[in-house]
């Protein structure tokens, strides 16, 4: 297989598991047909109907043609859950993912929004960025959080080549884990700070 083909296949992998959640919807318990159903509509919908004469999976390769490996994973993990009836992630290992990609994200895109001075994308072709996610997976790990193994993928997707880009930093992180990330960590912060402070209205 080509190494063109490899990346398309790759860049398909993470909409199919995002529009295959969407339509299993929100029931704890769907039913085996909507799981089949979901799986197979994902696909119709992504490489079946045209727009402008391209599939939509092509749109949006044009769009993000390198999704991180680490959204790719929390996705399959996500559908794998919902399709087997198990959640493999408990809620400190989403916690962690979501906080992970808030903090890359604040690190990463001020620069392209011209905020700041400093390159930090550069450090995804040196060894600064890698030994930074190998500190952060191995603390993870041996706090017993499952995200600690996720952040070790990067890695394999980097030294396999499997995006397009070869920059440490697209293993990682992309602006859709981003955006969904500084959303769910705002409201977690909230939840937080909204519960310590009725906790210290409760003790007065």
């Amino acid at each position: 297989m080509s190494s063109l083909l490899i990346h398309q296949f790759y860049a398909e992998v993470a909409p199919w598991a995002g529009l295959a959640l969407l339509f299993i919807g929100r029931n704890p318990h769907p039913g085996l047909r909507r799981k089949i159903a979901a799986v197979l509509l994902a696909v119709f919908v992504l490489f079946i109907i045209p727009i402008g004469g391209w599939s939509i999976a092509a749109w949006l390769r044009v769009l993000e043609p390198n999704p991180s490996v680490t959204l790719t994973l929390l996705l399959l993990i996500a559908l794998t859950s919902r399709l087997a009836g198990q959640a493999w992630f408990r809620r400190q290992d989403w916690n962690a993912a979501w906080f992970f990609g808030a903090v890359a994200t604040l690190v990463l895109y001020p620069m392209g929004l011209g905020l700041t001075g400093i390159d930090p994308y550069s450090w995804g072709w040196g060894p600064v960025l890698p030994l930074i996610v190998t500190t952060a997976a191995t603390l993870l790990l041996l706090r017993g959080n499952r995200f600690g193994v996720i952040l070790l993928f990067p890695f394999a997707g980097w030294v396999l080549g499997i995006q397009e880009s070869t920059n440490f930093w697209n293993t990682l992180a992309d602006p859709f884990y981003g955006a969904v990330s500084l959303i769910l960590t705002a409201i977690l912060l909230i939840r937080r700070c909204s519960s310590l402070t009725s906790g210290t209205v409760v003790i007065d």
